[in-house]
């Protein structure tokens, strides 16, 4: 099991609430490590004094209204329960693209240390606009997970968010994490783009994301844990034990496609004007067509019709010619007659 050890935020966050480059540090205070994993110092670390500890038990966070609570939250469940569905608090579709500005390359990291060993693992979000333009189309918000386990060479402190004091990319923090890796083949760095796939690599690792999902039920209304066991009836207790042993993966698909379903209802009497109108005025533009085409079969008959007189009236045309020479001979034999 793990325990959230430190928390890294960069570059995130709403106008009002924004985090530029901050370190929510929970080491060293909790009990010692009852088996502590033997572990390579960092270069320039200092000696270790002691036994590691694990994370703090709790703490309270104090911010005024407004502050950057309810947001260091949803950041935090971002990384651990990917997909808007799943934002904490219950809020809309998109309120997480709302925490990220046109030139940013946001990133949410999350340090985890084992209870017993005392292990480390970072997990992590990055995102950012494609086209470094903020847009209301989802598929210009690009997102990416990663993990990585920190020893020489890379841990929290030293993600490459930054080259030469400027905001790396998505593309150029992805390809710097690839050249460490490369560098250092112990930190594992391990990257998914796709929900389910980082879904199943958090478990693989030890992290339960189902965890989370209870935690964001009962924060939906920033009430208490009891509000998630306070059923009303039977079928609220079925409905809360099927969810707790059952995957939602296919029910969320069903709920997408239940939605769509909504918003094509909400729109059929619109749509069925349109249909409408659209059905009439095919009915109307193809009697013009039909019309337009008779006229043209018209004027093509008339064509020939002219061309056939003025063929007619060529040949007689010669022939008068012809029969005046034959009269004009004619009568010139006469006369010599």
């Amino acid at each position: 099991m793990y325990e959230l050890s430190r928390v890294r935020l960069f570059s995130i966050g709403p106008a009002g609430a924004r985090y530029a480059d901050t370190v929510l540090d929970l080491r060293g205070v909790g009990a010692p490590v009852p088996d502590p994993a033997p572990r390579q110092a960092q270069l320039f670390e200092g000696e270790a004094v002691g036994p590691p500890r694990r994370p703090a038990p709790a703490g309270v966070l104090f911010l005024e209204n407004g502050g950057g609570k309810s947001v260091l939250l949803k950041l935090i469940f971002s990384v651990m329960l990917p997909g808007h569905r799943n934002t904490l608090g219950g809020a809309s579709t998109g309120v997480l693209r709302k925490f990220l500005l046109a030139d940013d390359c946001g990133h949410v990291a999350l340090e985890w240390q084992h209870v017993l060993t005392g292990e480390t693992v970072v997990v992590g979000k990055v995102s950012e606009w494609r086209g470094r333009q903020v847009s209301s189309d989802p598929r210009k918000f690009a997102e990416s997970w990663y993990s990585f386990r920190p020893g020489p060479g890379l841990d929290l402190d030293g993600l490459p968010v930054q080259v030469g004091g400027r905001r790396r990319t998505m593309r150029g923090f992805r390809d710097a994490m690839t050249e460490l890796h490369k560098a250092y083949p112990d930190v594992d760095v391990v990257w998914e783009e796709i929900h389910d796939r980082w879904i199943e690599h958090l478990n693989a690792l030890g992290l339960d994301p189902e965890l989370f999902r209870y935690q964001r039920e009962m924060n939906a209304d920033e009430g208490e844990a009891a509000g998630l066991f306070a059923v009303k009836n039977d079928a609220d207790f079925v409905d809360l034990l099927l969810r707790a042993v059952s995957d939602t993966a296919d029910t969320d698909g069903l709920a997408d496609l239940v939605d769509g379903f909504a918003v094509k209802l909400a729109q059929r009497a619109e749509l069925t004007a349109e249909r409408d109108f659209v059905e009439g005025a095919v009915e109307l533009l193809d009697a013009v067509g039909e019309a337009a085409a008779r006229r043209t079969r018209v004027r093509a008959v008339h064509r020939g019709a002219e061309d056939t007189a003025r063929g007619l009236g060529r040949e007689l045309g010669a022939r008068a010619e012809l029969e005046r020479e034959r009269t004009a001979e004619l009568a010139r034999r006469a006369a010599e007659s």
